[in-house]
């Protein structure tokens, strides 16, 4: 397994541990980790970049990728703890999940 895919891995196990957080009602340890959590997103998010520029045939879309970052920014500035779990759960981790799924 590539040092990309094992970042991005980690990742994804953290930001589901943040979802949880957030369905169980438990907002400020959510936030508190969600603050962590954005550093180690952008870290997978980069590392996927490193990924696609070593491997021409991996898919990365960039816009759909931004869309997803800026609906969830959207949720926190608004206040909105259900819409902003809602996007990590059903966009960004999925997404994230797909992307990992066609990494060798």
């Amino acid at each position: 397994m590539s040092g990309s895919k094992d970042v991005v891995m980690k990742s994804i196990e953290e930001v589901k541990g943040i979802v949880d957080l957030f369905y169980q009602q438990k907002e400020k340890e959510a936030l508190d980790q969600f603050t962590i959590g954005l550093s180690n997103m952008m870290t997978a998010i980069d590392a996927l970049f490193t990924y696609r520029t070593e491997h021409d045939d991996f898919v990365l879309d960039e816009a759909q990728l931004t869309n997803i970052l800026k609906d969830a920014m959207n949720a926190l500035q608004d206040g909105d703890m259900v819409l902003l779990a809602d996007i990590l759960q059903y966009d960004y981790l999925e997404y994230m999940e797909e992307l990992v799924g066609n990494m060798e």
